[in-house]
């Protein structure tokens, strides 16, 4: 199988990245390993600890298994990222240089047409990452008009995710709804107007990150993280909705010392604790003109990054 997959702002995120000194580092998002072989290519390695919870990740990282002997891939969810490196053998209560989450789908999955992730080809309704134990075929087809209008309006700001609750249902009673071109269709009906993206972007989204539990596994991932960082250690992110930007927004700014809090899907927050994290990034780094020309899939990726410090 080909990696089609192109890792998103390489050489901006290798900037901050040492380059003379031996580096252990948390792939914490491996997907097609983009991100994994360029760093065992171009920086002294000690250790590269790579996670994903999608089998097709196993595939990829097989590879770079055969030919580095200080790369491993573990199979897991990130929000569960303290246990899965303590657990690991590879890990003797190492304290890591840098830990990098790319929140994206890979073009791998997005062109896999058993996944579902796309709407742009019909597809079967699944869209999970892993073993999950719901999937959108089992979301539209059995949820009630409320919880799937909540769902698309939470996790997709769609402003028509009444319309397109009401439509899925009406749909029901006449036939499951069983692919992606059937599910378009239907949110394409509920729109009025020509909008600037595909009407069926954002209900996509939604179904996606509720089925996989995206948000809630990046809170607990980004939590858990600081105790895995030594003091000058480095987190990288790269987020592609505003969902995902704000949760890591908030989690940055509170543990460098700003408390306040711009999204209603991250937990609260205590107005106390200690300071932990010094930002690097003030705003989130935007893809260049070129790369988005040679990749349109990067055009909304957001890139920050923020440094551990002593509490001492």
């Amino acid at each position: 199988m080909e990696n089609k997959h192109i890792p998103v702002m390489i050489e901006e995120v290798k900037s901050y990245i040492p380059i003379n000194k031996e580096l252990n580092i948390i792939d914490a998002t491996f997907g097609g390993g983009g991100y994994s072989k360029i760093f065992l290519e171009n920086f002294k390695i000690g250790k590269l600890i790579a996670i994903d919870r999608d089998p097709l990740s196993n595939f990829f990282a097989k590879k770079l298994s055969e030919k580095y002997n200080n790369f491993k891939l573990i199979n897991g969810c990130f929000g569960e990222i303290d246990n899965l490196i303590e657990n690991d053998n590879l890990n003797n209560k190492t304290q890591f240089d840098l830990i990098i989450f790319d929140l994206g789908l890979s073009t791998n999955q997005l062109e896999d047409p058993k996944r579902g992730f796309s709407f742009l080809s019909n597809n079967p309704l699944d869209m999970g990452m892993g073993n999950n134990k719901k999937t959108v075929l089992d979301v539209i087809n059995n949820y009630s008009e409320n919880e799937l209008a909540n769902i698309l309006y939470k996790f997709g700001e769609e402003k028509f995710s009444r319309k397109i609750a009401k439509k899925i249902i009406n749909a029901r009673k006449i036939k499951d709804i069983e692919n992606t071109e059937e599910l378009s269709l239907l949110i394409k009906q509920s729109y009025k107007n020509k909008s600037k993206i595909d009407p069926a972007t954002r209900t996509f989204q939604a179904l996606r990150i509720y089925v996989n539990d995206e948000l809630n596994e990046l809170s607990k991932a980004l939590e858990k993280s600081l105790n895995l960082l030594k003091v000058k250690g480095k987190i990288i992110i790269v987020s592609f909705h505003s969902l995902e930007d704000r949760l890591v927004k908030d989690f940055f700014n509170h543990n460098s010392g700003k408390r306040w809090r711009s999204s209603r899907h991250y937990p609260e927050l205590a107005d106390d604790g200690p300071i932990t994290l010094k930002l690097i990034t003030k705003k989130p780094i935007r893809p260049s003109d070129l790369e988005t020309n040679i990749n349109p899939r990067s055009r909304s990726a957001r890139l920050r990054v923020a440094e551990k410090i002593s509490i001492n």
